[in-house]
């Protein structure tokens, strides 16, 4: 182009267009491009950018969804099968590394939670993840606290200075010992008695220097100050711990021949308890343990290194805690004193006690009259149990009273010893409706089943975060009735309780969960909260009950009026408010779960009774009761189709209400309480034994079906719902 014009040659006007026509469009098509990337274009073409990017990443997402949701279910199914599986092998692992003398371990590394706080922080990774950057950052001040330490022991075996002041003073270096816990070097005499024992921990790093007289932290900055102030201790101090030392071997002495003699050891038979000759050293003390028969530390022999005092201890007992002045003739007096029973059979002792003071009790004496039963005075007892036979009033011999002697536990039992049962689990109401279950229940499978012409749904309640109720509702609209089984919070399913299954992986899937156990489909669900309960009850006026039996909660406090008291209904008929109502519902204490279930389907029916006198001229009432309910609720059931419901359903019956318990279908498999359990561990490190292995035993209160077959709950579910019974 810039030859173009330099060039003479005249150009004629056809030839002009020919030239001038592409350059002009060019031109257009520049300032085109020059108009198109203005800001404001170049920043609405990065949104349009970052739209259709997280449209495909949502659409991604959306599609790995959908393929989740066929297959969660089943994946929550497995984790909690192998969770079970997993619990079961650590059991069997610990019993054979039991068998074999070898200490337990927690194969879980998690507990099931019988009560979650709220509060409780959802984000487990960021908690892991501040944890993790913690444990590292201690990890290599641990190694270097290590690496830094060591060097100071290393030092002083290279050191000519420190070897040379060891020759002057007669004094010996062990030289560095190592173990699977820690590096040491002892500083000995000519008599081989340590002077300073030093000790450093691989856990934590530190470095102690422990003495007759105790033990302290090392704490320098260099080996040249840690040499330093080492041979200016020794070299002052030396004398004085060498004098101590004979002393406290003196003392030594005196103990171990005090334990020897013939009388002690004739002693220690007949009271069938052991007597460590051997000392463990804790700070300036040490000791000398005294076990009964099961390991339990009963008392122990104390020696004092810095005033060189003998205490004998009874760890038990404080008061029968002495000085003596001559262990050889205290110590026999002392060991006569201590208490020697064990751990268990203080606890069937007790039982024993709480037994007789209750036989003795006017109150229990006026009710045996009265029923025509008598108790025998002089209990019988065998190998294993303490028996109080009880007698009717031909003198038949109808049940018994034990304690076991192994745990403390008091049982009934019927008069052959068989049957036994925990007292504190009996519930008379349930025992009037203990099933015959059948020899043989059929294989239901995995099917669930859904009836045409019904209409199941689950009615659960919560207080904080687990679920306290659970009743499973049967709608026939054949025969226009309701029949209701209520579900224990306390039925262990897939390592986990059930009530705590919305908490971990939401209400769909215990409604999931409920549909596979039953073998019933359930349509809906709706998880009400207590407070929502206090607002329908209100809203309809309340409700009216009649109670066959007292409810007396001494640990449910309640205010009426400013006035604090206690929980206390007695027999007869009650209108009760969202508040009365509540605290009837949730009453537990001196009943049982079981019973608390039957008291909150009393309610239920007492609210279908109310809501059966509301028709449409109701309906702002009605509208009202559905939007409370559904605003404080979580539910899959919509205003519209809830109102619904009512209308279709207003006039059906409650025919039947069952619960599933350990009366029936259910048993509570063997367990030990935590106290229980950690009262054993704190014996056990006591003793310095290992442990009993029981923190990886089932710690709560659990129940399961009978022979742990889960067709039995299906058998039951449809014998209520489906069968003469119901």
């Amino acid at each position: 182009m810039a030859k173009k014009k330099k060039s003479t040659k005249k150009t004629s006007e056809k030839e002009k267009k020919v030239i001038i026509q592409p350059v002009e469009k060019k031109k257009r098509k520049k300032m085109r491009v020059t108009n198109l990337l203005t800001l404001k274009n170049i920043v609405i073409g990065i949104i349009v950018f970052l739209f259709l990017t997280q449209y495909l990443q949502i659409q991604s997402m959306f599609g790995t969804f959908s393929f989740l949701e066929g297959r969660d279910s089943s994946l929550v199914t497995e984790i909690g099968q192998i969770k079970e599986a997993y619990q079961t092998f650590g059991n069997d692992m610990n019993e054979v590394r039991d068998y074999l003398r070898l200490p337990t371990k927690d194969y879980f590394g998690f507990d099931d939670v019988d009560d979650l706080e709220e509060g409780k922080s959802g984000d487990d990774l960021q908690i892991a993840l501040f944890q993790y950057m913690a444990y590292l950052s201690d990890q290599e001040n641990i190694e270097n606290n290590i690496a830094k330490n060591k060097s100071y022991l290393e030092n002083l075996g290279t050191s000519n200075t420190f070897q040379t002041f060891l020759g002057e003073q007669v004094l010996d270096s062990s030289g560095i010992i190592e173990d699977d816990e820690s590096f040491s070097l002892k500083i000995l005499d000519k008599s081989d008695y340590y002077l300073v024992h030093y000790y450093l921990s691989k856990e934590d790093g530190i470095l102690y220097a422990k003495t007759y007289e105790g033990k302290d932290e090392v704490a320098t900055d260099s080996y040249e100050d840690f040499e330093a102030e080492l041979i200016e201790f020794l070299a002052d101090e030396k004398d004085n711990i060498i004098e101590a030392i004979v002393a406290i071997e003196e003392k030594k002495s005196e103990i171990s021949a005090a334990i020897g003699s013939s009388e002690t050891l004739a002693e220690i038979g007949k009271l069938g308890i052991t007597l460590m000759a051997e000392t463990l050293t804790e700070g300036d003390e040490m000791t000398y343990p005294v076990h009964n028969s099961s390991g339990g530390l009963i008392g122990k022999i104390v020696l004092n290194t810095s005033d060189l005092e003998i205490s004998l201890v009874d760890v038990n007992d404080n008061s029968l805690t002495v000085t003596a002045s001559d262990i050889s003739t205290a110590l026999i007096p002392f060991l006569q004193k201590l208490d020697t029973r064990t751990f268990f059979e203080i606890k069937s002792l007790e039982a024993q006690e709480s037994l007789q003071n209750t036989f003795e009790d006017k109150g229990f004496q006026l009710l045996l009259s009265q029923v025509g039963l008598t108790i025998s005075q002089e209990a019988r007892e065998d190998e294993g149990r303490i028996y109080y036979d009880v007698y009717n009033s031909n003198g038949t011999h109808i049940s018994s009273i034990v304690v076991e002697k192994a745990t403390g536990v008091i049982n009934i039992v019927s008069p052959d010893g068989a049957n036994s049962e925990n007292i504190l689990f009996f519930d008379p109401e349930y025992k009037k409706k203990t099933l015959e279950i059948p020899d043989y229940i059929p294989d239901f499978g995995d099917s669930v089943t859904h009836e045409e012409g019904t209409f199941n749904i689950l009615i659960a309640g919560k207080h904080g975060n687990l679920v306290d109720t659970m009743i499973f509702t049967h709608i026939d609209e054949t025969d226009k009735s309701i029949k209701m089984v209520s579900i224990p919070r306390d039925l262990y399913y897939n390592g986990r309780k059930i009530n705590s299954f919305p908490y971990y992986y939401g209400m769909p899937e215990l409604t999931r969960v409920l549909s596979e156990l039953t073998g019933y489909e359930l349509d809906k669900y709706i998880l009400i909260d207590m407070y929502a309960f206090i607002d329908v009850i209100d809203l309809v006026g309340g409700v009216d009950v009649t109670l066959e039996k007292a409810v007396i909660d001494p640990t449910y406090r309640v205010v009426d009026n400013g006035v604090e008291g206690t929980l206390y209904y007695e027999p007869g008929d009650y209108h009760l408010g969202g508040v009365e109502a509540l605290r009837l519902a949730r009453s537990r204490h001196t009943s049982s779960d079981f019973a608390r279930a039957e008291r909150q389907q009393l309610i239920l029916e007492a609210l279908q009774d109310k809501a059966q006198n509301f028709g449409f001229g109701d309906a702002d009432t009605i509208y009202a009761i559905a939007k409370t309910v559904l605003e404080q609720t979580e539910t899959d059931v919509g205003l519209d189709d809830a109102i619904a419901y009512y209308f279709r359903y207003q006039g059906y019956e409650i025919e039947s209400n069952n619960v599933m318990s350990s009366g029936n279908v259910l048993y509570v498999p063997s367990y030990i309480t935590v106290e229980d359990c950690n009262a054993l561990i704190a014996e056990a490190e006591a003793n310095g034994e290992e442990g009993p292995g029981c923190e990886n035993e089932n710690h709560a209160y659990t129940l399961l079906p009978r022979n742990n077959d889960w067709n039995v709950i299906k058998w039951f579910f449809k014998e209520n719902f489906e069968g003469e019974s119901a």
